[in-house]
């Protein structure tokens, strides 16, 4: 063990491309100027040569092999396609057995987990990178008409080889850059626009085609893998390449079908159509309905803590959009203080009276928390169901809140693991007044919160209030501070047990001063 963990540490401490051993004894095995990938024979003689001390040194020798396949800067055709299909098939089969012991070392071997996540990541990467390459010598270069005939199957290559190295980006809690997502809509608009989408291929002993493989690593996005362990995400991600009803994307839009969606013309991931009505300039629609159903058909395979309700739990954040973090999550344990339900909440946020609540506020335990939300661990007897608006401050004597919606939970070994997204860091109770109706009727005022501007993806300041005092394009006013508004409600975004968040629209404001 002590040799394993030595051979790690060193491997951390390469970079790529930098100073470790030189494509393992290629120095004695290609003597001259000749470069062991200028032919498939050449590359089967060195891909022999490689060390055999252990399979991290093979491995390690074969990434950096790949590395300089990539940098020769040579243009692609038919022998070179040879060369790359001959290193993806022995690269395979090492990486396996990489990837088994990665997933082994996730709790006793911190050191291991991170340079066997190094050198996977390394792989998926320089691999993706060399299929991507050749594409673009099957549409640009003197190989066009020999490598023409092969497109579907190096677009499939190049899309699973990329979604790979993302899924890895996941597992070091990193999201996957602007750059990847835009190459993979690059890649499947190129696929679709030229008829071989739906083309069928062979890959890695399985078939396939581009459209599922851009599935694949869309349909993952929505499991928001930043809150899953490394095992986790490889055990949805395996679930998700052998469903053979894999939601793949439509041009044409079905309301009644369609939950998710896609914009090729922009550097992100998907989205839900519930959350994002507007689908952009280049849309591509899913119904993830009959994935949901069949998460939610299986049975757990295993008693361990970290796989009970994994399945329900993905199926209900898919469809109940739960949050889609963009940051890193952070262990953050301690007390906070919660107002349960828009009744608490109206309560506690109206402030303090002779130094106590106004109403009683419940301790939870904060577990973790991202600029997206908050995870909380409570008992397992709580019962919060998803859409349950909550305050939360950090010190009880002081006056100062947060509002988030609870939007998934899981019980295990006796608790209730919770996670929230955060709707507004300075909400604010106001009084709403409604205008006189045509007949000269007037409703009665009534509480509700302000959620500013600056804390909603909207891009405009919401309201929360009640649903039996909601109607669409009423006049209201409310005071906010020192300054009177006057409003026009708008769209509903959610449902909040009988509780509506809306947009406003300001039609105009005042200072107190000024109004009186």
């Amino acid at each position: 063990m002590s040799d394993l963990l030595e051979k790690l540490n060193t491997i951390t401490r390469w970079k790529i491309g930098g100073d470790g051993p030189l494509f393992g004894s290629e120095k004695t095995a290609h003597k001259g100027n000749g470069s062991p990938f200028e032919s498939g024979t050449a590359a089967r003689t060195w891909l022999k040569s490689l060390p055999a001390d252990s399979t991290y040194d093979t491995h390690h020798a074969l990434v950096e092999g790949l590395e300089r396949f990539n940098a020769e800067r040579v243009d692609g055709d038919a022998e070179r396609l040879k060369v790359l299909r001959a290193i993806e098939e022995t690269g395979m089969r090492l990486q396996l057995p990489i990837v088994e012991q990665y997933m082994q070392s996730q709790v006793s071997l911190p050191l291991a987990r991170q340079a066997l996540w190094r050198e996977s990541w390394a792989f998926w990467s320089l691999l993706a990178a060399a299929w991507f390459r050749m594409l673009k010598h099957a549409y640009k270069g003197p190989a066009v008409p020999d490598l023409q005939p092969w497109r579907a199957e190096i677009a499939a290559r190049a899309l699973h080889y990329i979604g790979l190295a993302m899924r890895w980006d996941y597992h070091n809690a990193q999201p996957p850059s602007a750059a990847a997502w835009q190459r993979v809509h690059n890649i499947y608009r190129m696929a679709e626009r030229d008829g071989f989408a739906d083309t069928a291929v062979a890959l890695n002993g399985r078939q396939t085609t581009c459209a599922r493989e851009y599935a694949l690593t869309l349909v993952i996005a929505l499991t928001n893998p930043l809150d899953q362990t490394a095992r986790q995400i490889e055990e949805i991600a395996q679930l998700f390449e052998h469903f053979s009803d894999l939601p793949l994307p439509e041009a044409s839009f079905d309301s009644v079908r369609h939950t998710h969606a896609v914009d090729l013309s922009l550097n992100e991931g998907p989205f839900s159509l519930e959350d994002n009505p507007s689908t952009g300039a280049m849309p591509r629609f899913f119904d993830l309905t009959p994935l949901v159903e069949h998460l939610e058909s299986i049975q757990p395979h295993s008693a361990a803590a970290e796989d009970e309700g994994l399945y329900r739990r993905i199926a209900n954040g898919i469809l109940s959009d739960d949050v889609r973090r963009s940051s890193r999550r952070l262990h953050r344990f301690g007390p906070v203080w919660v107002a349960s339900g828009m009744g608490n909440i109206l309560a506690s946020l109206a402030g303090f009276k002779d130094g106590r609540p106004r109403q009683a506020m419940e301790s939870w335990m904060l577990r973790d928390e991202s600029a997206d939300g908050m995870g909380f661990s409570l008992d397992a007897s709580a019962a919060l169901p998803h859409g349950r608006l909550i305050a939360v401050s950090r010190n009880a004597s002081e006056n100062t809140w947060e509002l988030l919606a609870i939007r998934w939970n899981q019980k295990t070994e006796g608790q209730l693991l919770v996670g929230a997204q955060r709707l507004s860091r300075h909400p604010r109770r106001v009084e709403i007044s409604f205008a006189q109706v045509a007949d000269g009727t007037a409703r009665a005022s009534t509480y509700g919160v302000l959620l500013p501007m600056s804390d909603t993806d909207e891009d405009l300041s919401n309201l929360l209030l009640s649903r039996s005092h909601y109607q669409p394009g009423a006049q209201v006013t409310f005071r906010d501070g020192d300054t009177h508004y006057s409003a026009r409600l708008g769209q509903v975004f959610e449902d909040h047990e009988r509780w509506l968040r809306v947009n406003i629209d300001v039609l105009s404001s005042e200072q107190l001063e000024a109004a009186a």
